[in-house]
């Protein structure tokens, strides 16, 4: 039986397969486009990015330039279709 974290890496990896690149790679395009340290990808499901903001005040700003993000995601990541913005309530 393989250890645990290989399961999750490979379970990732198939995950992340289609949609052009790795769970590291969306992060990272998002910082670049969104000139943005406090807000991070939180997930993706059904097409949908889940980005997490640290505050409601910086949910508000990112939801403004929403479809800004979305065109620039998707020259990257064609599988994008919409993205949500959450507050992290941790």
């Amino acid at each position: 039986m393989d250890p645990i974290k290989n399961i999750v890496s490979d379970v990732i990896g198939r995950m992340s397969s289609g949609n052009g690149g790795s769970f590291q790679d969306i992060q990272t395009v998002w910082e670049k486009i969104s000139k943005d340290q406090s807000s991070r990808v939180a997930g993706f499901k059904d097409g949908c990015l889940i980005i997490s903001a640290d505050s409601s005040m910086r949910l508000v700003k990112l939801n403004l330039n929403r479809d800004i993000f979305l065109k620039e995601l998707q020259k990257e990541f064609p599988l994008i279709s919409k993205i949500s913005f959450k507050v992290n309530t941790r």
